[in-house]
């Protein structure tokens, strides 16, 4: 049995939960963009490819389990030696990226009407900086966090703030303590929404909420809703 054999038996073939591999890419992207979460997907040759065999090792450390536990995001692996060869994460993770060698990951993050305001592309040797086993682990890590604590992502959304026809206010279905309790959340995550993942446009009120969402629709956090003026 190889190092690929091996990796593969830790994904699941049921429904994605955050923080564990999962072979369904589909599934795992709708969940991600439903909940605005971030979503890795890897693609891997597998035993034929030693960049391939060397990023597994370290991804199958205790100190790369115990991380992917620890963070909110989808992760999804496909290989080559599945029976459609991975196509679908292959397709998504090579073509128009750029990346040549094996393996590749694309870290990507959704607002709730499926625009990316976050995509990356990196090979797995650069990943984890050629370092092998805890060493690779640790860069591989230092290098998603980084990733997911961009603040500054891609905005493809023109504020509407100066054309407001509607105004904010408390979400009234909320009991005081549930919204208190909201409230300190937010206080903790320095005035970013605890409900998402950290980036310039997730500030309460946050873009999600004031770009997408309609009068009388609450945010994901549904502490906040639109109401029209007047009311």
């Amino acid at each position: 049995m190889g190092t690929t054999s091996s990796f593969l038996k830790l994904r699941s073939k049921k429904t994605p939960k955050v923080g564990e591999w999962n072979i369904n890419y589909a599934a795992a992207l709708q969940q991600a963009k439903a909940e605005n979460k971030f979503i890795v997907t890897l693609w891997t040759n597998g035993d034929c490819c030693g960049y391939c065999v060397t990023a597994e090792k370290c991804m199958m450390t205790d100190t790369f389990k115990n991380w992917m536990k620890s963070v909110d995001a989808y992760f999804v692996v496909q290989c080559g030696t599945d029976k459609d060869k991975g196509k679908t994460t292959h397709d998504w993770i090579y073509k128009g990226t750029g990346l040549r060698y094996y393996p590749g990951f694309r870290v990507t993050l959704y607002n709730s009407k499926g625009v990316a305001l976050f995509d990356q592309a990196i090979e797995g040797n650069k990943l984890r900086k050629n370092k092998v086993n805890d060493a690779g682990a640790r860069e591989m890590i230092n290098g998603f966090n980084e990733m997911f604590a961009k603040k500054t992502v891609k905005r493809s959304l023109k504020s509407k703030k100066s054309k407001q026809d509607y105004k904010i206010r408390l979400n009234e279905k909320l009991t005081v303590a549930k919204v208190n309790k909201i409230l300190d959340a937010i206080d903790k995550c320095d005035g970013y929404c605890p409900c998402q993942p950290r980036y310039e446009g997730s500030k309460c009120h946050c873009e999600d909420f004031l770009e997408n969402k309609g009068i009388g629709e609450p945010c994901i956090c549904n502490i906040y809703v639109k109401q029209k003026k007047g009311k």
